[in-house]
């Protein structure tokens, strides 16, 4: 380890400045998702310099997980670090990474899978036989974004505006994550009769899951 950060100060400039773009990226957004433009120089540094940046991390008790299949690099850190989610978000995370699989073979923009925003909600529907209004439904797919899971395209009151499923989702919810919150939403469903409008679900925050 420490030879790994003697390393580090003995990087050029230019390769020291990329190190601190990965850890800020990593630190502010929890993944580093090659297809996504302004990750990739900081996704390939990190890659190419894994030992140096586990050794940084690892003073802190964090660490990294990478999929270099599905291009992507994300923190490991602590229990207490882990995030948490709402039931609803997590039902929304849940339809999207179900979503993913299913575009496999339906590449549109960019060479990203993608899917129409209404088509969400339509599932949503389906799942929780529950409607979930516009603006709950926005601020969740917002907060998705912001954890880079999801890129929203186009206008917010355009129920056909696109929404780019990053290969993070697939990441960030494996086989094992999927089929828990499956199972969670089953039960869920059994347990709420509700269709009011929101989520039946959406409930204070001692209801949150862990992602």
């Amino acid at each position: 380890m420490a030879d790994e950060l003697l390393h580090l100060t003995r990087l050029p400039d230019a390769e020291r400045e990329q190190f601190r773009i990965a850890m800020n990226l990593l630190f502010t957004e929890g993944f580093l998702v090659r297809s996504i433009e302004a990750h990739e120089r900081p996704y390939r540094f990190v890659l190419a310099n894994l030992a140096v940046c586990e050794s940084y991390l690892g003073f802190a008790g964090w660490g990294l997980r990478r999929d270099e299949s599905l291009g992507v690099i994300a923190f490991e850190g602590p229990a207490a670090a882990r995030l948490r989610l709402r039931k609803v978000e997590s039902i929304i995370a849940l339809i999207a990474r179900l979503l993913y699989e299913e575009r496999a073979g339906e590449i549109e923009l960019h060479g990203e899978r993608t899917v129409r925003r209404h088509e969400i909600q339509d599932r949503y529907r389906a799942l929780t036989k529950s409607t979930l209004k516009k603006t709950p439904f926005l601020a969740i797919l917002r907060r998705l974004q912001s954890l880079r899971l999801i890129r929203l395209v186009g206008d917010d009151n355009d129920p056909d505006a696109t929404v780019i499923l990053y290969p993070s989702l697939a990441f960030a919810l494996d086989a094992q994550a999927v089929e828990e919150l499956e199972t969670r939403l089953a039960e869920l469903v059994d347990d709420s009769p509700a269709e009011n409008g929101a989520a039946p679900d959406d409930r204070p925050d001692d209801d949150d899951e862990e992602e």
